[in-house]
């Protein structure tokens, strides 16, 4: 594993599937699960591999038309979901019975304009139930 925040720290090497698997291990049917759930969702799905820096590494961004779901991060056995949230859709979260863990994140959160970004890991199915509620907080296809 790399020295950055992805477990895909070389600009050289875009994640394959087969390393993405490779990485995730048990984790990748939440992976897979969270991306269908968003494509099921919307339809117009798009998943584009981003290198933003050395520290960060390989992210894949899910994106549905031009306006982007969320971020994942992949980890070694695990992944990172990231999302950004409008204060409308905070609201909403914060409402919706997420686990106590992720609710403190969108708190702490600081606010800017185009949302409070937060990031958590994606281990178990109650991670990734909490992700997709937060998918379907955002309304992507609306």
């Amino acid at each position: 594993m790399s020295d950055s925040l992805s477990f895909f720290g070389d600009k050289a090497a875009m994640p394959t599937d087969e390393m993405l698997a490779a990485a995730l291990a048990g984790g990748k049917i939440f992976w897979d699960g969270l991306i269908d759930y968003v494509a099921a969702s919307c339809g117009n799905v798009a998943e584009v591999w981003k290198f933003y820096s050395k520290k960060a590494g390989w992210s894949l961004v899910v994106k549905s038309g031009a306006r982007t779901i969320l971020y994942l991060i992949p980890r070694d056995a695990f992944f990172k979901a990231s999302f950004v949230l409008g204060e409308r859709a905070v609201t909403a979260a914060l409402a919706a019975g997420l686990p106590e863990e992720i609710t403190a994140l969108i708190t702490e959160a600081r606010p800017y304009a185009e949302g409070r970004s937060f990031m958590f890991d994606v281990k178990s199915e109650v991670d990734a139930a909490a992700a997709k509620k937060l998918v379907e907080i955002k309304n992507p296809c609306s």
